[in-house]
């Protein structure tokens, strides 16, 4: 797609507007109005990224197609304008609250308003007495696109500590609203690390979660277009090492209560492991466009399943991660696809990952019948031709020459 590219500039008191042809990517990789340097939210990093590239002074944008304000596929000064005026609107109402006690954190998390930011201050906010379905720190307040809710620590280099008394009841941190940012935290000693339940468009940013009874953090009833970015998740499982997931998006279908459609979500450049009881990633049934990519994961530790990533849902895609299974002899594969439901575990794409695998007999990714799935790219320590791929009778692996990706 051809951008023009406006440039202004002041020259003895007259305004000269010009325009340049300028190359730019159809692709979109935000959906975020604003947020052209694509780091999910909307401020004036935004505003002076645009600003440099109309200047020319090197500045790239991620994603372009964020600041078209005017919806003509061209990027100009009134873009910009438009950028500012919304960016001002949006922060009139705006509170920061900043907390540092355990009751300021509650009160915070319960009259919490879009646009609010809650910063802790470093320190640990232990809580063990249960609310809403088992939370111990917990949230129902809405945000919007252009006013997110974001709670965070004061310092990052001082993480504030979220915790409960044992792994062996509560939900650390429980979000219901939408739009929500949950940044640069520790979340610890609960049966349940963070769960989102009907929230859409949050971002969960550079966590720690540990020491925790069943799944680290689950995307659930509902959670749509959310994002694991930079969360560092170990030491899972501790109370019922079946549950003890990694990552979890969406829910078996043995479970009711909740809807299944926990769709177009990412996890980027995480680290899950090690002594994560189950799965890393876990996607499941009913689940579509979920997106695993360039995570770091560990097999020390995984007892109670035989791969890194389970997939059961469809058009998934597992990209540039790197698996490590220590030496772990439960690991057969690093891999799998699997049919729960008829028409679920088809279309995905697995491709771009290395697998350090100590069984000579594991697979890089085994398919069973009912799934379909595309692979290419993938390379396997030690390398073995046979024990690359494995497709029962029923699955479609469609294995592809390697191309650039």
């Amino acid at each position: 797609m051809n951008i023009k590219k406006i440039f202004v500039s002041v020259f003895a008191g007259i305004l000269e507007i010009s325009t340049i042809p300028f190359a730019l990517s159809a692709e979109s990789s935000s959906d975020i109005s604003g947020d052209v340097n694509s780091d999910g939210v909307f401020n004036a990093a935004d505003i002076a990224a645009l600003q440099g590239w109309l200047l020319n002074d090197g500045t790239k944008l991620d994603d372009w197609k964020m600041g078209d304000f005017c919806q003509d596929y061209i990027l100009d000064v009134f873009d910009l304008c438009m950028m500012k005026r919304k960016l001002f609107r949006n922060s009139e109402n705006r509170r920061t609250i900043q907390v540092s006690t355990t009751e300021e954190l509650r009160d915070a998390l319960k009259t919490a308003a879009a646009g609010d930011t809650i910063l802790i201050a470093g320190g640990e906010y232990e809580w063990g007495q249960k609310g809403t379905a088992g939370s111990l720190f917990m949230s129902s307040a809405e945000g919007t696109e252009n006013a997110p809710i974001t709670i965070k620590s004061m310092d990052n280099s001082n993480p504030a500590i979220l915790k409960g008394t044992s792994f062996s009841d509560g939900m650390a941190l429980y979000i219901t609203g939408d739009y929500w940012n949950i940044e640069n935290l520790v979340f610890c000693d609960a049966k349940k690390g963070i769960m989102l339940d009907n929230s859409n468009h949050t971002t969960i940013k550079n966590v720690t979660v540990y020491n925790i009874g069943e799944e680290g953090i689950h995307i659930r009833d509902g959670s749509s277009n959310c994002r694991v970015i930079g969360a560092n998740v170990h030491d899972c499982g501790l109370l019922t090492a079946s549950s003890g997931e990694g990552i979890y998006i969406g829910s078996a279908k043995t479970t009711t209560g909740y809807s299944y459609d926990c769709n177009n979500n990412l996890v980027q450049n995480c680290i899950i492991g090690p002594d994560v009881t189950a799965e890393c990633v876990d996607i499941k049934e009913y689940t579509t466009g979920n997106i695993i990519e360039n995570c770091t994961m560990y097999g020390r530790g995984m007892t109670s399943t035989d791969s890194f990533i389970d997939i059961k849902g469809n058009e998934s895609i597992v990209r540039d991660n790197t698996f490590y299974d220590d030496e772990n002899t439960n690991i057969s594969d690093a891999v799998q696809v699997h049919c729960q439901i008829e028409g679920w575990g088809c279309n995905n794409e697995i491709y771009g990952n290395t697998a350090y695998l100590t069984a000579e007999t594991a697979y890089f990714v085994r398919s069973w019948s009912g799934t379909s799935c595309s692979v290419w790219n993938n390379i396997r320590n030690p390398e073995s031709d046979t024990y690359m791929y494995r497709a029962y009778n029923g699955s479609t692996m469609t294995i592809i020459d390697e191309i650039d990706s």
